[in-house]
């Protein structure tokens, strides 16, 4: 740690992102493993296809999408638009590659793979 180096610190933050990150890569892939669901502060949902889960992580009820000081219906459409726009990716280009247990394999009949791609 250095106090008064902020260059330094993140150099050194980086350094140990990277080697944890490389550290990680030999070791099984635990579907469900909490330590990837773990960032509350995040404000971002996304889709994980890997997993076939969505994820909303708590810093997302918050702001424009969430606020206690709003009424019911304005929460619900925020917090609802941002729902339905995270299951659209679990059938575009890329979510639609993974099954529903998260392996990359094509399940859509032929057909309907030919016609969205002829669209896309």
């Amino acid at each position: 740690l250095f106090p008064n180096d902020y260059f330094k610190n993140v150099q050194n933050l980086r350094r140990w992102s990277t080697d944890y990150a490389f550290n990680q890569l030999r070791k099984p892939n635990l579907k469900g493993d909490w330590r990837k669901h773990a960032r509350a502060a995040v404000v971002n949902a996304y889709y994980n296809a890997l997993e076939n889960s969505i994820e909303f992580p708590a810093g997302i009820l918050q702001g424009s999408f969430f606020s206690r000081d709003k009424p019911n219906y304005l929460n619900f459409g925020g917090i609802g638009f941002v729902i339905g726009h995270e299951i659209t990716h679990g059938f575009d280009d890329r979510g639609r590659q993974f099954d529903k247990d998260g392996n990359n394999k094509n399940w859509w009949d032929s057909q309907t793979d030919s016609n969205f791609k002829d669209r896309a």
